[in-house]
């Protein structure tokens, strides 16, 4: 007789389906939870951005644990930090005395937190290396307007894809977009609009104006400066086939800086940036040495960023965090010729450009913006830089994500100051960032204002709104001066109501 047809015993038959169902009943069993395991870590097998393995060091777990509880600790006796001002959403970032912590708060749901606390990036990068800022004990009763990074920092580009469940809505946030909606594509780099990129068709109608000459823009708020006292204009870019500073080698890092300050030392970089006269660069422990003549002018003209010193021990471990373990090698800075245009090297980004203007016209935001736009449009013709379709340049700080621009002035309102919560809700209705200069308290009137939004617009189109939004606060700064200043609180409900003066209308007066 064949095998195969070979009859087993009725009971050999029974014990084989039984053994049958039971090893499918234990198969769907292991199935459904491993199933259900990748689902809610979001773990999948061929993903390039993360470990593809969990978290699994228990003391960084139960650290994790701990800031949970700080951000959600429901104990504390609320103080006049966490009052909201008038005419603000309670617990919103429209709320001018809402904290860091409680900020990190809304987004950060038991439901999100469990989620992510395990998950790991490419690197090894775990959700409390981005939320450490706000758990520093200086910075946990710090208001939510004094902090333009919301108290996080991303150590890696992978942390935008692995943390994404908590990232995007708090970058909505940062960003003044709706966080119920979704991300829209970000709109291609454009510094000047588009009548400036080709010369007038009409010969008989400036004719004489070359298209370089057409990006120099002029655009000055405050001609008499009185209100304005210092401007500031920033771009930040991240070279797309390095990782961020924090985690590059001496190697890797020194290569970053060679591809830049081979770019910036050229004679048409400084061509394109208006220069007649190369500039320098200045290797970091040049800048940070006591005493440091050029630390000295940096920080006179405003163009000294904030740096940490690795040798106190007291800023070792931010210093760590924030630079990594190599600080300060393969870092530096370029002055231009004529000491009002840097390009910090490999500082948290690889390319930090920063510009103020001339003590001549200290108002005309215009100028500097110019010089910063014709330097990366320049830099962008013969370097890649990393971009997303959605964030745009990707960063190490969420407040620079889309065009990588901020716009700052350091500006009195002595007047409107006396109104200084209302101030703020005008200003976040206006996307405006109000905080305190680094050497000037709010009693003297001096306050620095700058864009919040920089993520799904053009540059050109952040320009002219941000240039709108101080113009018209300007204007009933003015206003107010002239009136009696018992009449403030009333004509700030009254702006309220007011839709936004154009731009024309507000610096024609």
């Amino acid at each position: 007789m064949h095998i195969f047809s070979y009859n087993l015993p009725p009971y050999y038959t029974n014990y084989t389906v039984i053994l049958v169902i039971g090893v499918c009943k234990v198969s769907f069993i292991i199935v459904n939870f491993i199933l259900t395991f990748f689902w809610r870590f979001r773990i999948v097998p061929d993903d390039v951005h993360s470990a593809r393995r969990l978290l699994d060091d228990a003391d960084i777990l139960s650290t994790l644990e701990r800031c949970f509880k700080v951000i959600h600790d429901t104990s504390r006796t609320p103080s006049i930090a966490e009052t909201p001002a008038r005419n603000s959403i309670p617990g919103s970032r429209m709320s001018a005395r809402v904290t860091v912590v409680n900020n990190l708060g809304r987004f950060l749901k038991r439901n999100v937190f469990d989620m992510i606390k395990m998950r790991q990036t490419r690197l090894d990068h775990n959700l409390f290396d981005i939320i450490w800022p706000a758990m520093k004990k200086t910075h946990q009763q710090r208001l939510i307007d004094d902090d333009t990074e919301a108290g996080v920092v991303i150590p890696d580009f992978d942390c935008y894809v692995v943390f994404r469940e908590f990232l995007v809505p708090l970058i909505k946030d940062i960003h003044c977009l709706d966080v119920t909606q979704n991300l829209k594509p970000q709109p291609s780099s454009n510094f000047f609009p588009a009548g400036l990129h080709d010369p007038p068709d009409d010969k008989n109608e400036d004719s004489n104006l070359e298209p370089e000459a057409l990006k120099n823009i002029h655009l000055n708020l405050d001609q008499s400066g009185k209100w304005i006292k210092s401007t500031l204009v920033e771009c930040c870019r991240n070279l797309d086939v390095f990782e961020l500073p924090l985690n590059l080698t001496v190697a890797h890092l020194e290569h970053v800086e060679r591809i830049l300050t081979g770019r910036l030392l050229s004679r048409d970089f400084s061509e394109a940036i208006g220069e007649e006269t190369l500039g320098q660069y200045y290797s970091m422990n040049e800048v940070l040495e006591s005493p440091s003549e050029i630390r000295t002018m940096l920080s006179t003209y405003g163009l000294l960023i904030p740096l940490l010193d690795p040798e106190d021990t007291s800023q070792l471990p931010e210093s760590l965090a924030l630079n990594g373990q190599f600080w300060p090698y393969g870092r530096g800075v370029y002055v231009s010729a004529s000491n009002d245009f840097v390009a910090w090297i490999n500082c948290q980004e690889h390319l930090r450009l920063l510009c103020c203007t001339p003590s001549s016209a200290v108002a005309d935001i215009g100028v500097a913006y110019s010089k910063i736009g014709r330097a990366v449009q320049f830099l962008d013709e013969i370097v890649t830089f990393r971009n997303t379709y959605y964030l745009g340049n990707l960063t190490a700080r969420p407040s620079y994500l889309g065009t990588g621009l901020k716009l700052s002035y350091n500006i009195a309102l002595p007047h409107l100051m006396k109104e200084s919560d209302n101030l703020r809700h005008l200003c976040t209705t206006r996307s405006l960032q109000l905080s305190k200069p680094k050497s000037n308290q709010y009693q003297s009137g001096l306050i620095k204002l700058s864009n919040k939004q920089s993520l799904g617009l053009t540059e050109w189109r952040l320009f002219i709104d941000f240039c709108t939004a101080v113009a018209n606060i300007l204007q009933l700064e003015k206003d107010i001066s002239l009136t009696n200043t018992k009449h403030i609180a009333s004509m700030f409900v009254n702006i309220f109501r007011k839709k936004k003066h154009s731009l024309a209308e507000a610096t024609g007066n």
